[in-house]
């Protein structure tokens, strides 16, 4: 990825929704200048309240059940919008996103900060409501008897419910789940294991499809169209019969079954910690990369808020974006392609006989492009226009590999190994890792 510092950040669809001009450290109006110690107790409740959402996350879901990226974005973004317009209602540093209420100098800016997360969390996640409420009453304990503590509250509470009420009708609800029909021709998606079993079978379809309706029907905060960044038809052929036929689909083919299963002997320790490493899922491990990079800049309660809800915005639109090029397209993941190599009409490719993806089970959604790949694209082209990709190394760690810690010398090495962890945890084709890197790209960089 090549990058330009501010002629680059301009073009940030993001940027230019919560920025005054291409000064990015500009305030958009004359601002009163904070306390030392008020702005660090802003800086502070930001941070708690970014680390709250994703402590709340996990009570979208039933317990238990596995959390889809594109849902856990969507509470992010709230959340840290949220924050960044109660900040900014206060003083005045950025364009608010959703709040449009008076600015109230006098309120006190953690306070606001801290009502705003709460009241943003519980909106989106309301079974999270015990858990975050007793952690809002113990950070706000730390501001008793402080002046503007009132204001506070009535500002927080102004800025979540104004972007709640410009999401309560954004067509997710339904989790974009619809019946859906596998194709049969070669290189057609399939159900995929333990998805294509009566438990799954839902709909009457034969299985379970997840999200197949998100792309085309959810509302995106920035972008125009979720159809806007769509992706070109996979191997640049006019079908999935012809894709798998091509030499590079072939070289995708042998790569994965040589590397992308449990039993995989080619695959090295290095190949598979990176598979491992990578499995979080991408809101979660890039919030944590953000946080990192906040911190190493000794960025302020602004400039931190902004960073969080540019890069969770980016993530929905991403994953929005994404979701509408796979079920355009609906083509085969690696796990049913090994298993119908027999079929496909490629005489280079042979069945992977017990062949099982190193990171069972494979997503319930189409192969291409990667959806991974594309968050970490996004995430990287936000970051790097932020931070005018200044070259800074950062060490992270893992939810999915405790214990470990990588380190990157910038924030696309670490994108592009997200993306080939892909291949390594046998959930997807070379070719949909690279065209999913480049659609967050394009995405972030438009």
């Amino acid at each position: 990825m090549i990058r330009s510092s501010c002629p680059r950040a301009l073009c940030l669809p993001l940027v230019v929704t919560l920025l005054a001009s291409c000064s990015n450290d500009s305030p958009v109006a004359p601002a009163p200048f904070p306390t030392d110690a008020a702005a660090a107790a802003a800086l502070t409740a930001v941070f708690a309240g970014n680390a709250q959402t994703i402590v709340a996350a996990p009570a979208l879901v039933p317990a238990g059940a596995p959390l889809a990226p594109f849902i856990e974005a969507r509470l992010y973004a709230i959340s840290n919008v949220a924050m960044h317009d109660a900040l900014n209602a206060i003083v005045p540093r950025y364009r608010r996103y959703a709040d449009t209420g008076p600015i109230d100098s006098s309120a006190n800016l953690a306070v606001a900060v801290l009502t705003a997360a709460r009241d943003a969390i519980i909106g989106a996640d309301s079974a999270a409501a015990g858990s975050t409420n007793s952690w809002y009453n113990a950070s706000m304990a730390t501001h008793s008897g402080e002046p503007g503590v009132a204001n506070g509250v009535t500002i927080g509470r102004r800025s979540a419910a104004a972007i709640l009420a410009k999401r309560a009708n954004d067509h997710t609800n339904g989790g974009g789940v619809a019946p859906y029909t596998p194709g049969s021709a070669p290189g057609d998606y399939r159900f995929t294991l333990p998805f294509n079993t009566p438990d799954f079978n839902f709909f009457g379809t034969g299985g379970f499809a997840d999200a197949s309706m998100w792309g085309a029907t959810v509302t995106p905060f920035v972008v125009t169209s979720t159809a806007q960044f769509r992706a070109a038809a996979p191997y640049g052929v006019s079908s999935n019969a012809v894709a798998v036929l091509t030499a590079q689909y072939t070289a995708d083919y042998n790569e994965v079954l040589a590397l992308g299963c449990t039993a995989c002997s080619a695959r090295t320790a290095a190949q598979t910690q990176m598979a491992q490493f990578w499995v979080e899922n991408s809101p979660t491990g890039w919030n944590r990369i953000a946080r990192i990079l906040s911190d190493q800049h000794q960025q302020n309660a602004w400039d931190s808020a902004r960073l969080f809800a540019l890069l969770q915005l980016g993530e929905f639109d991403v994953y929005a974006t994404n979701l509408e090029s796979k079920y355009f397209y609906n083509f085969w993941r690696p796990v049913s392609a090994i298993a119908l190599a027999a079929t496909d009409g490629n005489p280079n490719t042979t069945v992977g006989v017990n062949w099982k993806e190193l990171g069972f089970p494979t997503p319930p959604v189409p192969d291409y492009p990667s959806a991974h790949a594309a968050a970490g694209g996004t995430a990287a082209a936000i970051l790097a226009a932020i931070f005018r990709n200044d070259g800074k190394a950062f060490s992270t760690t893992s939810g999915s590999l405790p214990g470990v810690t990588r380190t990157f010398a910038s924030v696309d090495d670490a994108a592009s190994e997200n993306a080939i962890s892909r291949v390594y945890i046998g959930f997807h084709f070379r070719y949909a890792t690279e065209v999913g890197l480049d659609q967050g790209e394009r995405w972030g960089l438009t």
